[in-house]
């Protein structure tokens, strides 16, 4: 086992722990903001009208929302000290579980997938899913390093979505070895933290070199799974919305470049205290002209004061999302922070679980079959 004086070389543990605590309150939107400071927002009506006129088009041309795939990615109970949430995790995949998994796919963290992911846990889920024909999803660290072990003074090192050369390798290989189906992997935020992030031991690839390592890493991956399919989880918060824009078409492109395929999704992972939709809108539109699925995080707004708190903010983001009424092909309803603090059951419309029975009742009512 790699020493844990190296968060990138356990990529699980530096990602993961990063998602849990850091991401959950939008650890980009804060580098972000160091990066891009935004002026107070002024009215600016032209902008409004070609906004609007966006949308219009999007909704003229939206699929209907019973085509829309639902994924579910909640917290799970592996230690991660202070910040393990959702213990009731393992509860999920009772026989007769306290939830009705209305799903089309299941997504574990890149901790669980990974070495340390307990067998009989992954095997639970396995069988679980299978029973009820619900796609698994796996979190990947996708940004492959130039070195196996570390370096001093690499960039790179402890970045979230990095990982070492070999490493998926070692974990795929377990997973098929255990006889886990593995339908999707989902990048974790490669171009985010690759070529935007510019904190402590930041890369700045250019966007063909990220493609080139995310390159490696999927073909690491699918020599073991050939068939899976990839989709990539992206914050766009990371940088200014008119460079986000103008670059996701270079990055769609230099991803099928690299691999010699169309990613099969991208997913706006958001602040929702900006104006979204001024990227998801041209977003959404990009990825479909690309032959490629659009996603988008359903989550809170930050960690919440409270379960209550945080569980009326997705409602409200949810109630956003709609009326926008853009093409998305799927909705991941997430969470990495300590609210809502319980999975179950979903009788709770204060759990996660009670989120996405919200969300199937409101909006979703012909979800998975």
């Amino acid at each position: 086992m790699v020493p844990e004086t190296d968060p990138a070389a356990l990529s699980f543990v530096a990602r993961d722990d990063g998602r849990v605590h850091e991401r959950g309150q939008r650890r980009i939107i804060a580098a972000m903001k160091t990066m891009h400071p935004r002026p107070p927002l002024i009215p600016n009506h032209f902008a409004v009208l070609r906004a609007a006129g966006s949308m219009l088009c999007l909704a003229l041309t939206a699929s209907p929302v019973a085509a829309q795939q639902v994924w579910f990615a909640p917290p799970d109970n592996l230690d991660r000290g202070a910040h393990t949430f959702n213990h009731d995790f393992p509860q999920l995949f009772e026989a007769k579980p306290a939830w009705d998994p209305k799903i089309d796919v299941f997504k574990i963290s890149p901790k669980m997938g990974s070495t340390v992911g307990p067998a009989e846990q992954l095997n639970r889920i396995n069988v679980f899913l299978k029973d009820r024909h619900i796609a698994l999803a796996v979190s990947v660290g996708a940004m492959l390093l130039d070195n196996r072990d570390p370096v001093p003074g690499e960039c790179g090192f402890g970045v979230e979505g990095s990982n070492r050369p070999g490493r998926n390798t070692i974990e795929f290989q377990r997973l098929k070895q255990l006889g886990i189906e593995v339908r999707y992997v989902a990048m974790d935020e490669p171009l985010t933290f690759g070529h935007y992030y510019n904190k402590k031991n930041a890369c700045r690839y250019s966007i063909d070199d990220v493609a080139r390592r995310v390159a490696a890493a999927i073909a690491e991956i699918k020599q073991i799974y050939p068939d899976v399919r990839v989709v990539d989880e992206e914050a766009p918060p990371i940088t200014t919305t008119a460079q986000w824009n103008a670059d996701l078409p270079k990055w769609l492109e230099a991803y099928r470049r690299a691999t010699g395929e169309r990613l099969d999704a991208v997913v706006f992972d958001l602040d929702w205290r900006q104006p979204w939709q001024e990227v998801v809108v041209p977003g959404v539109r990009v990825a479909h002209q690309a032959g490629v699925r659009a996603g988008i995080f359903l989550d809170g707004t930050g960690p919440g004061e409270s379960d209550a708190d945080a569980v009326a903010a997705y409602k409200r983001n949810m109630a956003s999302v709609a009326a926008l009424h853009a093409p998305f092909d799927f909705v991941e309803i997430a969470n990495w922070t300590a609210h809502p603090a319980n999975d179950l059951p979903q009788s709770d419309p204060n759990s996660l679980t009670g989120v996405l029975h919200y969300y199937n009742a409101t909006y979703h009512t012909s979800a998975h079959n």
